[in-house]
């Protein structure tokens, strides 16, 4: 009896699970080597079409850069704004000592402004000259002396937190590739799915050297069957609830023929 090879809607799986099935495709294709198998200009094929597919994905998650840059700006502008209350309420202490270092402090934010409003690259060169400047002997000692020292350390770290992120953001750029997640993917399905052809017409010949490749390819594509049903589970809605007052399946139909 012939065995044919198990389908599966590869389209249907999740961006990192699709790289994972074909990487676990090609491991079975490399262990009966597509020379012996006679697929080797086809796997070669197949084979460049996945490195792009991989290298796409990876531009997708490194692509999650912009979000935590945003997140960590709205942090950095959160510290500022309260330093800047904090030192600006403290000149309105009782203690006449307080209030004075607070004045000098204030004097110091004024001649900034409102840092927050600027651009990125903007705030992060603001921020460096403020904080180097609250970090000169007599701002040092009037910030000790206004108890807002640990303000000064917790921007300072939120900035350079930023300063890292873009950094990273900047290396991306300058490695980003030009390929794109749905055609690298399609790419590599046309391939895996013209080699599988050329793998069962082996079979429907009487030709049966792939035997064991077909055997171990089925496990591997039975398990990624499983996972895309649970993959749909997860993006099918939920069904909502009855509105109230419905009557069961049970009673509407008594109901209906009652009436």
């Amino acid at each position: 009896m012939t065995t044919f090879i198990v389908r599966v809607s590869l389209k249907g799986l999740k961006n990192e699970t699709h790289v994972q099935c074909h990487e676990n495709i090609r491991g079975v294709f490399i262990k009966y080597d597509p020379a012996t198998m006679g697929f080797k200009l086809l796997y070669d094929a197949y084979d460049v079409a996945y490195s792009h597919e991989v290298l796409a994905l990876d531009l997708i998650l490194k692509s999650e850069y912009t979000v935590q840059i945003h997140a960590q700006d709205r942090e950095r502008d959160r510290l500022f704004r309260g330093f800047a209350e904090t030192v600006k309420g403290a000149t309105h202490h009782y203690d006449p000592t307080v209030a004075t270092a607070a004045h000098l402090l204030l004097d110091i934010f004024n001649h900034y402004g409102n840092i927050a409003q600027r651009t990125l690259d903007d705030e992060t060169a603001a921020l460096n000259d403020l904080l180097r400047e609250l970090e000169a002997p007599a701002a040092a000692a009037a910030m000790t002396a206004a108890g807002v020292g640990a303000w000064h350390t917790q921007l300072a770290a939120a900035n350079a937190a930023f300063a890292a992120l873009m950094t990273d953001r900047y290396v991306e750029a300058a490695t980003r590739t030009p390929y794109r997640m749905v055609p690298t993917r399609r790419e590599t399905d046309k391939y895996y799915h013209a080699i599988v052809n050329q793998l069962e017409n082996q079979l429907l010949a009487g030709v049966h050297t792939a035997d064991e490749l077909v055997a171990e390819l089925n496990a591997v594509l039975e398990r990624y069957k499983r996972i895309l049903a649970q993959e749909i589970g997860e993006r099918r809605p939920p069904v909502p609830p009855p509105p109230p007052n419905t009557p069961a399946p049970d009673d509407a139909q008594r109901d209906a023929h009652e009436a």
